[in-house]
């Protein structure tokens, strides 16, 4: 399977052994660019979540052709990066104004990394890419500023 953005979302299934590639669905769930794309958690391909640059995230079923069946505003007009993790129900979004947050799937807050300018806070700059580790709720976040930060719950750094 591949997806394709270019000015929307295009799902599609590649049978293997075949150099055939049929469209499976397109939608056009946002006005500016997509800039993350990722599955949705479990065995159900259909389910996609889809971030553009003006800051909402869509939750996207190709089975129900019409709108998201959630939005959330996760940022005004700065969102750069988004991840989607692999098993754990959550997703995170980044901006280019040193922010990160992190979303269930029902579109709930359930945490935020921003910039602190103190001398012992935690800093963090543009974001310009998001990924969560396969196994674990750890989230590494790439930013314009060269830096690579990892962030992971209390329960994980406990261990």
């Amino acid at each position: 399977m591949h997806i394709l953005c270019h000015r929307g979302v295009e799902y599609r299934n590649k049978k293997l052994g075949k150099s055939e590639i049929r469209l499976v669905c397109a939608t056009r769930p946002h006005i500016q660019r997509v800039v993350g794309i990722g599955f949705q958690p479990g065995f159900d391909p259909a389910k996609i979540v889809s971030a553009s640059q003006t800051g909402d995230i869509q939750f996207l079923d190709f089975r129900n052709q019409s709108d998201a069946y959630l939005t959330i505003d996760a940022h005004r007009g700065s969102l750069t990066a988004l991840a989607v993790h692999r098993h754990a129900p959550i997703v995170a979004s980044g901006s280019a104004k040193q922010l990160v947050k992190v979303f269930s799937l029902e579109g709930d807050q359930l945490g935020t990394v921003r910039y602190h300018p103190t001398f012992m806070a935690q800093k963090i700059g543009p974001v310009s890419c998001l990924a969560f580790h396969p196994f674990q709720v750890m989230l590494a976040a790439g930013a314009a500023d060269s830096f690579v930060t990892l962030y992971a719950d209390d329960s994980i750094l406990a261990r």
